[in-house]
């Protein structure tokens, strides 16, 4: 019996979750393995804040864990005085958790990434600008909006710490790797804390990758990864799609 080719999701479970069964019915194993430990930071410690009391404009998201831990308590706290807010997320899977709980007037740009939704905004008139994001992200985003003359908020809202060692079983599973897929640059430098350099070094050098936006892959240039894609449009069909042509034109 043939081999199965692997893909190692580098994700929570909830991320891109129609993929595993498009990839299974194309004959393709997924495998997930936890990148992160977001740990929110208490809402009381940011909604004190004089501006976060104000209306923005506009709230931006890169995150499903910006949602739970920045959009949801900040809404509770301000209640119908954010339904005329604009809210922009990041890609596709932001834009799915922000209309879970509730928000309606969601908008996202064409392709995935934070440089996108700077674009995007470039275009328009100056605003207020409230940006929840987690600790690893950085602030490049808030600088690219002030540089555009929107005023910003920039909020840390959730922590993002290191899952446990990885067991036997997932350095198995990571070695026998045909692909990877990282959907966040902090799912790498996670990957690169949990294994030894010599096996980061390897999986670098022989597994093509897959990433979300242009910021993953710069963060995955720098970690050494010899061959890196990006997929642009992150609909579970449309990425199943990717995975798969990375799969079959990777080298043997």
């Amino acid at each position: 019996m043939p081999r199965r080719p692997a893909v190692v999701l580098l994700a929570a479970s909830e991320t891109l979750r129609g993929v595993d069964p498009l990839l299974r019915r194309a004959g393709v194993r997924p495998v997930r393995l936890p990148s992160v430990d977001p740990r929110p930071v208490p809402p009381a410690r940011w909604l004190g804040r004089r501006s976060t009391r104000a209306v923005p404009d506009a709230v931006v998201v890169t995150s499903r864990n910006a949602v739970t831990a920045g959009v949801v308590p900040w809404r509770r706290a301000f209640g119908t005085r954010s339904a005329s807010v604009e809210f922009w997320a990041v890609g596709p899977e932001t834009a799915r958790a922000l209309r879970k709980v509730g928000v309606r007037r969601v908008h996202r740009p064409p392709v995935v990434g934070a440089r996108a939704v700077a674009q995007a905004l470039g275009r328009s008139p100056r605003r207020t600008v409230l940006y929840f994001r987690s600790d690893a992200a950085g602030p490049e985003l808030a600088r690219a909006l002030r540089r555009q003359g929107h005023q910003v908020v920039d909020l840390i809202v959730y922590r993002l710490g290191t899952p446990p060692p990885l067991t036997a079983r997932q350095r198995k599973q990571l070695r026998a790797a045909d692909l990877l897929v990282a959907t966040s640059p902090s799912a790498l430098s996670s990957l690169r804390r949990r294994i030894d350099r010599g096996s980061f070094r390897r999986l670098a050098r022989g597994t093509p990758l897959v990433v979300l936006g242009e910021r993953s892959r710069r963060a995955a240039r720098g970690h050494g990864f010899a061959r890196v894609s990006v997929a642009a449009a992150a609909t579970a069909q449309r990425f199943t799609h990717h995975l798969l042509r990375e799969l079959r034109d990777a080298p043997p």
